[in-house]
This record gives C-alpha cells, structure tokens and sequence, in this order.
C-alpha cells in the first residue's frame, strides 16, 4: 500500500484582512464540509524566527489536522461496522487506520494569514477531485492484481515456481493499496453505504485468499508452531524484498497489534523476539532500533472463529510506504501452545474505553499535540518493574493535562495546568518524571490534552498519594470535550497513547 503525502500545491494567497477560516479555527463559509476537505493550522512567530520557515510550519500542521480528520473518520467507520457486522469486516480497515500519518492527497490548495504572533495556514480540497482520483485508483488497482495472478498461474503451469511465487507475493502491498484506497474514498464521498464497502470487502477477500492459498502451496511449509509461522512470514517478506535488490537491510520490528485495537499482549511480546530472530536466520536481516532503521515490520493479528489471521508490512521509513507485505492464517492451536494469551488481561473493559473515547472524538483545530513514551518503537509494551517516560510536543504555548487510565478502571489525574512556554514550542519535551510499571496489568491508556488557556477544575479524590477522577470515563469525556465549546476562544486537542503492561 503507498502511502506517500504528494501535495500539490496548487496556489498560496497572502490574505490583508483576517479571514474567517482564522477566527473559526478553519471553518470558513467558502469550503463547507459537504464540498471540502480542509485542514487548519498554526505556527508561533517569535523574534528569532524565519518568516519563511514559520509558515512552511504552519502549513505542515494543517496538513496533519486534515489528515487527523481522515484518521478519526475512518476509525469511527470501523468503530460502526464493527459493531453490525462484527470483527471480519474491520479487517477491511486494519491497514488504512494503522497508516494515516501519510496519506496521497493531490490537488491541494493553500491560504496563510500572518497574525501578530502566529501564522495561521488552511489546505483545502474539493470532495469531488479526491473521489475521481481514488476511484481512478481503484480501478488501476485491480487490474494490475489481476494481471499479477494472471501471470503467476501461466508461470506456475510452466513449472516455473519461484516466478510465480514472486508474482502472486508482490499482488500484497497492491492489496494493501487497495484497501487504502478504498477506505479513504469511502471518507470522501460520505455517501457509500455498508452495501457498497462489504462488496468490496469481500471482493478483496476472495483475492487475498486466492494469493494466501497459492503461496502456501509453492512454499511447500506446513505451520505448525509460532516459530513455523514466523518464519513463513519472514520468508514471504525476505522473497519480496529481494527483488528489489537491498542487500543486508537494517529493520526496526514493532510488536504487532490485536486487531484494530492497537493494543498488545503478553504473545506480542513473545512474538516480536521470535520475529527478530527470524530476520537474522531466515533474510539475513539486522534488527535494530527505530532511530537507525531503513524499514519498519509492523502488523496486526486477527481472531476467526477457530482460527487467527496473521498480516505483517515493510515500509520504508523515509517515505511511509508500504514496500512488502505478507499473511498467514493458522489454527488457533498455533498460538495458543505458545501459552501466551493473545489479549490483554483487561481486554473487555478496555474495549469499552476505546469505544468511549472514539465517540464524537473530532480532531483539534489548529493546536497540535504529540506524545510519546521511551519505548514507542516497542509498542509501548512495559513489564512489571520498567520505568516509562513520556515526551510531548505542542506547536504552540499550551497548558497541559495528563489522565492515567488504569487497567483496573481507576483514572488518576497525573499533571493538570502543566504550562509549556513559547521556549519549549516545537521541541521534544521530556516530562520530569519516571513511571514504573507495576500492578494492575493490561491494556491502559495516557490521555494527554493540550489547551491554549488553563482548564476548568475535575472533579478528584485524593487517595494514597494519587488524585482519582470521581467520574466515570463517559461523563468525563463529555466534560472534557465540551470545554471548547463553553471557551469558543481557547484551542484544544488531545492524543492518547495505548500502553500495555504485564507480569514479564
């Protein structure tokens, strides 16, 4: 699946007078939603700065609010059909909401507008423009899919195995596009019905079976242990990467994820060393940390029924792109001898948070907030006695809030009105303080929410040296979340990060 960001832009205007889309946060009268995409963002301006370099800033944090509006969009519509249809169809998805950081959007236009101390920028669209052009590739698409299984079944009663092999491998990251693009259209045009996407979900499965089925014969290796899977993962990435000619390639390996969930487990952890392992024996692969990598593995698993479907994706790091992807479905009996579980302890419950967070959740006009944790390239898994720190990075000053959502359901208020000056705009921001991990275990959330004026006082009990939230998470949420609309003047934006903790 390619994933690059290609904007177009097509025109840049200098306003003299402040235009709406500045003082509604990016709503303006001339893009309605209904006709646009658009996207808004901000960038401080201090005496050291470069007029130039700000608003090249300022349009890069519209771009990422626009896609941001694409990111919640999508996951809201798995979040809908996951609910009527039930898991399968999410896996629709899986790929297009774990890649929303770059996104090819053509076409793009831009406005900025200089204010006294920011630079305020809009990136808009026309709805239809976006829809001709991915629905013009959809059609590329599959075509081209179907040409590569074309040729793989003439190689393959040729007896030439290996060019077939190759031929029905490289149909993957073409389906991984496609699914991509499929999603992505079904956000453009609002108006395609769950008819319209289950067709084209079961279209796809039919092909994806049809490669998965023909790959296992050529390979010609049953799977019949975690280690027989990785390998035959490893191979099918290792086959693909060949032909493009690489040589030794340094690979930084994410655990892969339950599901559209993002959450990992105590197999996720097991699975990514045996994954590792893989790489040297299997590709002759080196893998290393995220900051020296030249490509990420990443991927999810999915339960069906009896059985647990495995997808796994190379991307360049560079580019974002999706280079070499690979599947493997096997009896649930696989991974279950490795005695390790594929949820979280707290799985349920913390499905139930998701769901809370994802509902009515918007994306932040023009205040950007980014956090991570030390080990973000590792999933974010943490066992018993680990420290975790946590970095954040606003692109302007802000005061900050920070939930601790436990795996047990409790809700601790770590740091309220944390205020990041103009001096720390822009830069990775380490928090001063350590976390360790220790009991409850499973899947848990940090709320972080960033606000341009203080926040209103929560509700909280202190207790054991900690302040718990006296609301539920739904009641909070919605209190949290409103304070923009009883402040029209302030700008707010939150971002979550799932953590998984366990025993060892």
């Amino acid at each position: 699946m390619r994933t690059i960001i290609s904007f177009l832009l097509l025109m840049s205007v200098v306003s003299a007078e402040t235009p709406d889309w500045v003082t509604h946060y990016g709503k303006s009268k001339r893009f309605p939603d209904v006709q646009y995409l658009t996207g808004y963002g901000i960038a401080a301006v201090s005496s050291a700065s470069n007029d130039e370099d700000v608003r090249s800033a300022a349009i890069s944090n519209a771009r990422r609010n626009l896609i941001e509006k694409i990111r919640v969009n999508i996951q809201s519509t798995v979040a809908s059909r996951t609910e009527e249809t039930g898991d399968a169809f999410a896996s629709f998805f899986s790929t297009a909401t774990q890649s929303t950081s770059n996104l090819e959007i053509q076409g793009l236009e831009t406005e900025t507008f200089f204010g006294s101390d920011a630079v305020h920028a809009l990136v808009y669209v026309k709805r239809e423009n976006i829809a001709s052009l991915y629905s013009g590739k959809i059609a590329s698409l599959k075509q081209e899919i179907e040409a590569k299984i074309r040729l793989a079944k003439t190689l393959e009663q040729q007896n030439a195995s290996t060019k077939a092999l190759n031929e029905y491998l490289s149909g993957y990251p073409l389906l991984r596009q496609l699914e991509e693009a499929q999603s992505i259209l079904t956000f453009v045009t609002i108006s395609n019905s769950l008819n319209d996407l289950q067709k084209s979900a079961a279209a796809n499965e039919i092909t994806i079976g049809q490669i998965r089925e023909a790959v296992a014969k050529l390979v010609q290796r049953p799977i019949s242990s975690v280690d027989d899977l990785a390998w035959f993962l490893v191979y099918q990435l290792k086959e693909q990467m060949d032909l493009i000619g690489n040589g030794r390639l340094r690979v930084a390996v994410a655990p892969l994820v339950y599901q559209d969930t993002k959450m990992g487990s105590s197999f996720s952890r097991y699975f990514h060393q045996v994954i590792e392992q893989k790489l040297s024996e299997v590709a002759q692969w080196d893998a290393v940390p995220h900051a020296a990598a030249q490509y990420l593995l990443s991927g999810s698993y999915w339960e069906q029924n009896d059985r647990v479907k495995y997808i796994v994706n190379i991307r360049s790091v560079p580019e974002g792109r999706i280079i070499a992807s690979a599947e493997a479905t096997v009896p649930a009996s696989v991974p279950a001898a490795s005695g390790k579980s594929l949820t979280p302890e707290n799985y349920k419950s913390a499905l139930v948070d998701q769901r809370i967070f994802a509902a009515g959740e918007t994306a932040g006009g023009g205040l950007v907030i980014e956090g991570w944790t030390n080990k973000e390239t590792q999933g974010n898994l943490f066992a018993e006695g680990e420290k975790m720190k946590v970095i954040v990075r606003v692109n302007t000053a802000s005061y900050i809030r920070m939930i601790y959502h436990m795996a047990d359901g409790k809700r601790v208020l770590l740091y309220d009105q944390y205020f990041l000056d103009a001096s720390k705009v822009n830069i990775a921001y380490e928090i001063p303080q350590e976390f360790e991990c220790s009991p409850p275990f499973g899947s848990e959330v940090l709320q972080i929410v960033a606000r341009t004026t203080p926040f209103e006082k929560i509700s909280v009990v202190h207790q054991d040296g900690y302040d718990y939230l006296k609301d539920d998470l739904a009641a909070f949420v919605v209190k949290t979340r409103g304070m923009k609309a009883a402040s029209p003047a302030a700008m707010q934006s939150e971002t979550r990060i799932m953590i998984t903790t366990m025993k060892d």
